[in-house]
């Protein structure tokens, strides 16, 4: 080959090398595939560094050590006095200012003066700052408030408060301040604010994104039990002088229902261990306080590096043979991160380096080795034999026949939905052995899945023990709606009798069906992607799965689809409900099998109906006595037992005077 040739071929492959690399640079930073390469290229960072001294500020926990001594229950809140106790102490010791991650929404009911002693102390010592919660979209509906408050007598005695709230990933690490909304400042910026940290004299600065300069692994920062801090011998009074003292739970205990404010780290993957969220808290503070917060590199910025890296391994790499490309790229990967580190060290500034290090880099080589090896005709081969790799050949074939599948997207249209769920399915697993599961779950598997076949539905998901499938998509189903509630009646029959036969392990399965207009498609990209359906009816169909387990039944189907069946399927309406995440009540119905079996069950159905006409109609005096009846001709009958605790709830606490007769659900 002479050099001119052998040039221009040169360019033209550095050329594409270098596109290659940079629009994978560009796809994975910003497309949320590439999330957990910016993570870890955050995470990283803190494992090339010493853990960093923390002088300004401890930690008193509500442990379990302290439940214990002083009598605190775990599930109630604790009793203020003690609180008031401790602000005291603190108080006496000269501490810098007190910050309570908890909030104190309503006065203290077990005992007179309590709140009177603890808003004394708050006073009197002067820099005590309380927590407050920014609601979310389902509590703000209820409660109608933005905010949930410290009570007025605490709140004005408390040198001030802000929002208590995390802002974290998909993978619940916190990598970013919450700085608070338009309105009102997060707690940390409160406390700095207050002490005059010279961030905070620049209240435009408030909202700014910043990222989280943790100093160490879980419980780095100085810390000590509540009841040693209350102990007068046990911690001297020199340990809280001058210091911002942080007070909140440490929830080691597992008791059950249990809520656990606690998160992972980005030291956690490698030294283990999560951080209780006041800590989390007096991390953000400190950030705040010492200025020492870490900054990402502006959008544009990192877009240019990644530009320049892409063009320079791509154009690079595609000029070297495979060996020593494969040599360059492991010389230029550690300079890299290297160069990425020291960096970070040198200013606090970061950007998502692994894209560059794992993605850009490893895609320019690969184009080195098919470009120098293989050339143009064999690497369609290779690109072909990769996607054979990542698909079954039922998949492969059918993707051969409409190869639109491969590309993202999705179309609207009307599906019927069927979720199912194994009930008490953990405590099921907790008596089996591994292998004795997984043959159970694949026998259970086999006799489920042939109902759905069997009516041509699509699966589109096996979760855990639960099936999600639909029907009317990828292909036209005019009768949709009667084959999803034949495959749900007969995966009940058969499961019955799967249920039989395995003795001493109880099945049972729950299940419902609805009927709407969804979202169905691809989601991923042409390499990688899942058929699947989004949408609210697609939610609502989770929900109706749910609903059963109030309810003490086993299939459930909203107006929608059970309208359709009606003349050949028997069913009872069990309700109006309204679901979180739903924007309307839904009439919810039971189905109970072929119309040719309702005669036997028409008693206690008409019963029921009777007492639910009576319930939603606020007599509750008379649909209690309905559904006492209902009960007598079906006895146990779950939904009449669920109807009768809620009546026993509006005869304390009635409904507004807006209520039509809807439950509205707090799921479990």
């Amino acid at each position: 080959m002479n050099w001119k040739k052998r040039i221009v071929q040169g360019w033209v492959g550095g050329a594409v090398g270098a596109g290659v690399a940079i629009g994978l640079g560009w796809l994975m930073a910003g497309h949320r595939l590439g999330d957990p390469l910016k993570h870890l290229s955050y995470d990283l960072l803190f494992a090339m560094r010493a853990d960093m001294r923390v002088d300004e500020a401890l930690i008193v926990y509500l442990d379990d050590l302290s439940h214990k001594e002083l009598n605190q229950s775990f599930l109630e809140a604790w009793d203020r006095s003690l609180h008031a106790r401790l602000v005291e102490r603190l108080t006496a010791d000269r501490a810098k200012a007190v910050v309570f991650d908890i909030v104190f929404a309503d006065p203290w009911d077990k005992g007179e003066g309590v709140d009177e002693r603890f808003a004394r102390a708050l006073r009197a010592h002067g820099r005590v700052f309380l927590a407050a919660l920014e609601l979310r979209a389902a509590d703000l509906l209820l409660s109608g408030k933005q905010v949930e408050l410290p009570n007025p007598l605490l709140r004005t005695n408390a040198a001030g408060w802000g929002l208590a709230m995390l802002d974290f990933d998909a993978d619940l690490v916190n990598r970013r301040h919450y700085s608070g909304n338009e309105e009102h400042p997060s707690l940390a910026w409160a406390v700095a604010q207050a002490l005059d940290a010279p961030i905070t004299r620049r209240p435009a600065r408030r909202l700014a994104l910043r990222w989280f300069n943790y100093y160490g692994p879980a419980l780095s920062i100085p810390c000590v039990s509540y009841a040693k801090a209350l102990a007068p011998n046990e911690v001297s009074p020199s340990f809280f002088r001058d210091k911002v003292v942080f007070v909140g739970e440490r929830p080691t205990a597992a008791f059950a229902g249990a809520k656990r404010e606690e998160y992972p780290t980005p030291y956690t993957a490698l030294k283990g261990g999560f951080s209780p969220a006041v800590e989390i808290l007096a991390t953000a503070f400190l950030n705040l306080y010492r200025g020492d917060w870490l900054e990402r590199f502006h959008p544009v910025m990192e877009a240019l590096v990644l530009v320049l890296t892409g063009l320079v391994l791509g154009y690079g790499l595609a000029l070297f043979r495979p060996l020593p490309a494969g040599g360059v790229g492991v010389v230029a990967g550690l300079a890299l991160s290297a160069g990425s580190v020291v960096f970070w060290l040198l200013t606090r500034w970061w950007y998502g380096w692994l894209i560059v290090v794992a993605v850009q880099l490893p895609a320019a080589f690969l184009w080195s080795v098919v470009y120098n090896s293989l050339r143009t005709y064999v690497e369609k081969r290779l690109l072909e034999q990769s996607l054979a790799l990542h698909l079954s050949p039922a998949r492969v074939k059918q993707i051969q026949k409409q190869p639109e599948l491969l590309k993202p997207g999705a179309d609207k249209q009307e599906i019927s939905i069927l979720f199912t769920d194994i009930a008490n399915f953990s405590r099921v697993t907790a008596r089996m052995e591994p292998e004795d599961l997984f043959r159970l779950l694949n026998d259970y598997f086999e006799a489920s899945l042939g109902c759905i076949h069997a009516t041509d539905g699509t699966v589109v998901k096996l979760i855990g023990d639960a099936i999600f499938a639909i029907w009317n998509a990828p292909f036209v189903q005019p009768d949709q709606q009667e084959r999803a509630v034949r495959a749900a009646l007969m995966l009940r029959e058969r499961l019955v009798r799967f249920e039989a036969d395995q003795h001493s392990l109880p099945l049972r399965t729950r299940a419902g069906l609805h009927t709407g207009y969804a979202f169905v498609g691809n989601v991923g990209s042409s390499t990688r992607f899942d058929y699947t359906a989004i949408g609210e009816p697609v939610n609502l169909a989770s929900r109706l799965e749910n609903l059963n387990k109030y309810l003490g039944t086993d299939l459930l189907a909203t107006r929608d689809i059970q309208k359709i069946v009606e003349k050949t399927v028997a069913s009872r309406m069990v309700g109006h409900f309204r679901f979180k995440g739903i924007d309307r009540v839904v009439e919810v119905h039971e189905l109970l099998g072929a119309v040719q079996e309702a005669e036997s069950s028409r008693p206690w159905r008409e019963a029921f109906a009777d007492a639910l006409f009576h319930f939603q109609r606020r007599a509750f005096g008379a649909a209690e006595t309905r559904f006492q009846r209902t009960l007598e001709l079906k006895p146990a009958d779950g939904p009449s037992l669920f109807y009768l605790e809620r009546i026993a709830e509006f005869q304390a606490h009635p409904p507004p005077d807006d209520w039509a007769g809807e439950i509205e659900l707090k799921e479990k």
